[in-house]
């Protein structure tokens, strides 16, 4: 049933073409150019097919990689509000160079924690 209206689509639209065909010969009674111009159309409609082919695969790709992305950030989204959250916590509490930065997690720096005494690094000029 889906190709049903694709079935009657085309064929209103071959009706349509060959009515315009006949009004342009009762008009100019001119079969010769009618067929120039139908053989050129027919010609053209192969480049038509690989144009409207490519770009509405391009849309297709663009679309289908937004949806991705927009499921994407639901799954993330669902799993920073579950469990991230504090397991980024949990794990920045462990980070050495959130130390270098001058972090202090929790009122308490990481080496007192460990009871690790602690020892400057270098600064780094660059």
């Amino acid at each position: 049933m889906k190709s049903n209206w694709q079935l009657k689509l085309g064929t209103t639209l071959v009706i349509l073409s060959a009515i315009v065909y006949f009004l342009h010969f009762l008009i100019f009674r001119d079969v010769h150019h009618i067929m120039i111009y139908l053989i050129g159309d027919i010609a053209f409609v192969f480049l038509e097919v690989l144009m409207v082919t490519v770009v509405i695969h391009e849309l297709l790709n663009r679309r289908e990689k937004r949806q991705r992305l927009e499921k994407m950030n639901m799954v993330i989204g669902a799993f920073f509000s579950e469990v991230g959250t504090e397991l980024l916590r949990k794990i920045s509490d462990w980070d050495d160079d959130s130390l270098d930065r001058g972090a202090v997690r929790h009122g308490r720096t990481i080496h007192e924690r460990l009871h690790v005494p602690c020892v400057p690094r270098p600064v780094q000029s660059g």
